[in-house]
């Protein structure tokens, strides 16, 4: 099903706090619209439990089931509220209860970094029904049932600049990464960040758009019109239409403004508190800006250029535009 095998130099693993990243390859022959073509994918996972993988393979889909799926820092928190909400009836006391982390567990996380105070996998099997569950895992790595029994996946995709700088922020801040910010695009360029080939994930999500059971949105679609995209995802959930006055509630919850401010929904507090932050930095915040360009202010022209070259790179290679798939940016 997959091998893997070390690729952790002793920079990456100075600059990653020790952690040894992980090359996982595996088929994409399983995957709907791929017409059992075996494409052999790598992704870089730092595997603490490497049983884990299997078992996120072999996870139990129920046919009832949403998978929010996206590449890290690319609007996973904005969308997966969105998503619950919708799911869930529009039920804001529900989700002022229970932080969104445990309503909507983030399925891999327990075997992917020490210190997790629960199984995040047992956690998710757990959850009632409806399910709306979170994975950063591409395609060919999320349950394999997702795609045989047709489960709502919910992809959102981000521009890779913004996505590079919020990645960096958030590992640096978690204290899980101590290079520059160079030095993390240089990373990820390469392919030794976590979840990395960035390219290769966005791609077959894309690749799977037009599959009735994948909705695909961006990030910068939601900064756009978030009224249509979320117009758009009630009617892929199959929800009843909603009322003027519950789209507008909806929409400002949904603002970045009071997505901030909501504990139940920014897991700020809780990353900060919690047995896994011991390195966490003093102001570390886990949503920051929330706009699309910040690339702009925060990166070096020399570092955007070699974005650029690696954008170029894959635009080639995969034979598409930045702008099919996130507009003008």
């Amino acid at each position: 099903m997959y091998t893997t095998q070390p690729r952790t130099s002793a920079n990456i693993a100075k600059r990653q706090n020790q952690r040894i990243v992980f090359d996982v390859i595996a088929s994409t022959e399983h995957l709907p619209n791929f017409h059992g073509k075996s494409s052999n994918r790598s992704c870089s996972l730092p595997l603490e439990d490497e049983t884990y993988l299997e078992k996120m393979l072999e996870f139990e889909v129920k046919q009832d089931d949403v998978y929010v799926v996206t590449f890290p820092k690319c609007g996973t928190t904005w969308i997966q509220e969105a998503t619950w909400l919708l799911v869930n009836n529009l039920d804001y006391e529900a989700a002022k209860k229970q932080q969104l982390m445990r309503r909507s567990p983030y399925m891999e996380l327990k075997g992917f970094y020490g210190g997790i105070p629960f199984d995040t996998l047992e956690a998710a099997k757990h959850t009632p029904s409806p399910r709306v569950l979170k994975s950063h895992l591409p395609a060919y790595l999320v349950p394999k049932e997702i795609w045989s029994k047709k489960a709502k996946v919910v992809y959102c995709a981000r521009n890779p600049k913004d996505m590079a700088v919020s990645f960096y922020h958030f590992h640096s801040g978690l204290g899980t990464w101590e290079g520059s910010i160079d030095e993390f695009v240089e990373d990820l360029i390469n392919n030794d960040i976590m979840y990395s080939p960035y390219f290769d994930h966005i791609w077959d999500f894309w690749q799977l758009r037009n599959e009735a059971n994948v909705f695909f949105t961006t990030y910068e679609a939601m900064k756009r019109d978030l009224q249509k995209v979320i117009v758009d995802l009630n009617k892929f959930l199959g929800r009843q239409e909603l009322s003027g006055e519950e789209l507008n509630t909806l929409l400002n919850h949904l603002s970045f403004k009071s997505m901030k401010e909501n504990s139940s929904a920014n897991p700020t507090e809780l990353i900060v508190t919690s047995h896994a932050s011991k390195k966490v930095k003093p102001g570390f915040e886990f949503m920051r800006r929330g706009i699309v360009g910040s690339y702009k202010d925060e990166l070096s022209v020399e570092t955007q250029e070699k974005l650029d070259k690696w954008i170029a790179e894959n635009l080639r290679k995969y034979n598409f535009t930045l702008e099919e798939i996130f507009g003008k940016i």
